[in-house]
């Protein structure tokens, strides 16, 4: 699985990856700690720009491809559409003229993302007072 670590290092790179083709599918996958349905449906919605084939039509990512990956993961991770991280992909392709945009697209992300956390909170919260109601009735019943 892509975590935290993963997404920063694929941001500091800084396009200094190596982009020679050289892994399977099934060898980036495992890298990856994805499956391959995974990478060949993120390749089937164009979302590994530079993912070359070898003779026989067999994807082979390079580093950099790897790179894209965990930027599209991570992206995923924090709960961005498939639709949005196509778009956010794009954005990336045009270069830095599409830097305002791609903030403004990371800054509702992080807004929705704020949002689920503190429902979540607010359920947990419910959760620990039933818990609570329950080891409290439990303990009364028993004494």
């Amino acid at each position: 699985m892509v975590n935290i670590n993963d997404c920063i290092a694929s941001i500091a790179q800084n396009g200094e990856l190596n982009q020679t083709p050289k892994y399977t599918v099934t060898k980036a996958a495992k890298m990856l700690g994805l499956s391959v349905h995974t990478l060949r449906y993120y390749d089937s919605l164009k979302l590994f720009p530079f993912l070359q084939r070898d003779q026989n039509e067999k994807r082979l990512f390079s580093d950099a491809d790897l790179q894209w990956a965990k930027l599209i993961e991570c992206l995923r991770n924090a709960n961005m559409s498939i639709k949005d991280v196509q778009h956010y992909v794009k954005l990336c392709l045009q270069g830095d003229e599409t830097l305002d945009e791609r903030l403004t697209i990371i800054n509702q992300q992080e807004k929705i993302l704020i949002d689920t956390i503190t429902q979540l909170n607010e359920q947990l919260a419910l959760l620990k007072f039933k818990k609570q109601y329950y080891k409290t009735a439990h303990q009364a019943i028993n004494n």
